[in-house]
């Protein structure tokens, strides 16, 4: 099982470890780095890796002026568009003068790599609507870099789970982990993440 859109390396994880000699088993360290990258997804309530190809999201407004939608992760192939009249088609397409994105500068700054808010600008709002979606985005979704936080979070988890199989060196094989959490029992992986977690998400 190769590393999906895992926040550490396999490499980084046998450093951790001092494998150098390549003596644990690959297959198990990447099962332990795939199932720890998930976890710190739903624990933050996003993602840290990004869509290969835009995606088209669709989002309920319930404020005119402003829209929190998912992580964006580049401005390349951001298109914004909004339905005004609630019938589905989000026929009116947004110019990049009619919105800003927030956190302002997360594109240079070293330390937020991901925009999640749309505010309007001069005339445009965002219509709202009781049952329909009047907001749709599409975007490559996620952050651009993953943060120095998640990435050491990710190998202490990581090296946790794999530990608890008491693996040794040399070892054959074994199970699935199964679902794996990050809650108070992790404080120091819950300190590096607990700036990226979304408004009322976090396991406890």
């Amino acid at each position: 099982m190769a590393v999906t859109n895992g926040y550490c390396t396999v490499a980084q994880l046998r450093e951790h470890f001092g494998d150098g000699s390549s003596l644990l088993t690959t297959a198990l360290l990447e099962r332990a780095i795939n199932a720890t990258s998930r976890a710190i997804d739903r624990f933050c309530g996003r993602r840290f890796w990004v869509d290969p190809a835009v995606q088209a999201k669709v989002f309920r407004c319930d404020d005119g002026y402003e829209a929190d939608v998912d992580d964006i992760a580049t401005t390349t192939g951001l298109l914004i568009a909004t339905d005004t009249t609630g019938d589905g088609t989000y026929a009116t397409t947004w110019a990049s003068t009619d919105y800003q994105l927030e956190p302002l500068n997360a594109d240079t700054d070293a330390t937020a790599h991901a925009w999640w808010r749309i505010v309007a600008v001069d005339r445009y709002t965002f219509p709202i609507h009781a049952y329909r979606t009047t907001l749709r985005v599409t975007a490559k979704f996620g952050w651009s870099v993953v943060p120095d936080e998640v990435e050491e979070a990710c190998v202490l988890r990581a090296a946790s789970i794999f530990k608890r199989k008491e693996a040794t060196f040399g070892v054959a094989g074994f199970g699935e982990f199964g679902v794996v959490r990050i809650g108070r029992q992790d404080p120091d992986v819950m300190e590096l993440l607990h700036r990226f977690i979304k408004i009322g998400v976090g396991a406890v």
